[in-house]
């Protein structure tokens, strides 16, 4: 009986040591929607842990630990039917798996939402060096010739975009970009991210992201560039 009653008062110490394990794998978690699951479980045992002293139950934090799991709940609710929209078609798959693998879906989905399809022919002029472009380009599939001053200086492939820093900064284009080969990418207007922009705040945020991760690997090819050379 005593074995029984010892074992009953360690209950709260458990539920506790399981909530703030659980809450420590959460925040672990890249996830956001396996972050709110786990942070769900762990405030459900923290909930369960506060109905279980000796003194009597702990109803302020009962109260709250099922407020969080209520906010945490709808939020995971939100997440899972905007997920089931945000299915990508093999195009989009193909292109966010060469481009951000490492971005959510539902964010890619918002982002390529935006822009349109486009097949190029051999030789179409992307960019013109001087010129303040008012398109953004994100190739799927071909390859481009990059040109200063009428010098060659490298090439644009699939995953990568076109005209990215004019885009941002709104600045003339500091390179000529024609296409070498049939292609096929997807095209941002300025326009129209601008009018999209206003009933979705995030949308210039989520394309800034993006391109940041291309310049990241274009620094990065170019460093190597730079070694071999060297």
């Amino acid at each position: 009986m005593d074995l029984i009653r010892e074992s009953y008062s360690n209950l709260p110490a458990i539920f506790v040591f399981i909530g703030f394990l659980l809450t420590f794998i959460a925040f672990v978690i890249s996830d956001i929607l396996w972050l709110r699951i786990f942070t769900i479980v762990a405030k459900l045992a923290m909930a369960v842990a506060a109905l279980l002293p000796e003194s009597g139950p702990m109803w302020l934090s009962f109260t709250g630990n099922m407020l969080l799991i209520t906010v945490n709940v709808v939020h995971s609710a939100l997440l899972i039917l905007e997920r089931r929209r945000s299915a990508l078609s093999n195009e989009e798959q193909e292109l966010k798996n060469k481009a951000f693998p490492s971005m959510d879906r539902v964010f890619v989905k918002r982002l390529f939402a935006a822009a349109t399809w486009y097949d190029l022919g051999k030789g179409d002029t992307l960019l013109v060096e001087g010129e303040r472009p008012d398109k953004l380009f994100l190739f799927l599939q071909g390859r481009a010739f990059v040109s200063v001053k009428h010098k060659r200086i490298g090439e644009i492939g699939p995953g990568q975009f076109v005209g990215e820093m004019s885009f941002l900064t709104r600045q003339s284009a500091g390179a000529t970009v024609v296409t070498r080969e049939l292609s096929r990418c997807l095209v941002w207007q300025r326009n129209i991210v601008e009018k999209l922009s206003k009933k979705d705040r995030d949308l210039e945020k989520i394309l800034t992201a993006a391109i940041g991760v291309d310049l990241a690997g274009k620094i990065f090819l170019q460093n190597q560039k730079a070694v071999g050379i060297g």
